[in-house]
């Protein structure tokens, strides 16, 4: 119902090694809706006898965990969507994985055989750890291998924009306007 309905657009994710099984990844395209089915699970989760005999700190750990990290897939699913439409076909917009990790969002522009990296992160500070796989050697020299020449690594994050020492820009997700290479 909900795919007839165009709730939900169903996306591939690239593969490194290269598979001919394509990974279908659902997404909401109203992404508020999985916040309201996280609130929903939250609440049922309230009413649990044995969620309701921990501590009141630990019940706020578990929930607040839950919903941040729906928070911070809407804010993937709606970054992902908003640049896949925005490039229509003059760019080919995907999640790829590689064997221990996946870079949230790739745009490949295989006419100049290039392409971005992207982190899409809900935070609002800058942590080393947040780029640590997007500024991997092993896992750019795969991706140029299959993708193109990475030209762009970049964490897209709700803190201030800017560009470290190493290159890694962070770019804030609310002010990208009209387009995410902006």
């Amino acid at each position: 119902y909900l795919k007839a309905l165009d709730l939900l657009q169903i996306v591939y994710t690239e593969n490194i090694p290269i598979s001919n099984k394509k990974e279908e990844r659902i997404i909401f395209t109203q992404s508020g809706m999985r916040f309201c089915q996280a609130q929903v699970l939250v609440y049922s989760l309230m009413q649990d006898e044995v969620f309701g005999s921990l501590t009141g700190d630990l019940r706020d750990i578990i929930t607040e965990k839950i919903l941040e990290d729906v928070r911070g897939r809407m804010l993937e699913d709606i970054v992902f969507l908003e640049t896949k439409h925005t490039y229509g076909s003059k760019r080919n917009v995907f999640k790829l994985k590689l064997a221990s990790r996946e870079f949230e969002m790739v745009i490949q522009d295989k006419a100049k055989k290039q392409c971005e990296i992207f982190e899409i992160k809900h935070s609002k500070q800058m942590v080393s750890t947040q780029y640590r796989h997007i500024n991997n050697e092993e896992k750019i020299v795969l991706t140029e291998a299959q993708f193109g020449k990475v030209v762009r690594k970049c964490v897209l994050y709700r803190g201030e924009s800017q560009v470290l020492e190493n290159d890694i820009e962070y770019k804030n997700v609310l002010a990208l306007g009209d387009s995410i290479t902006q």
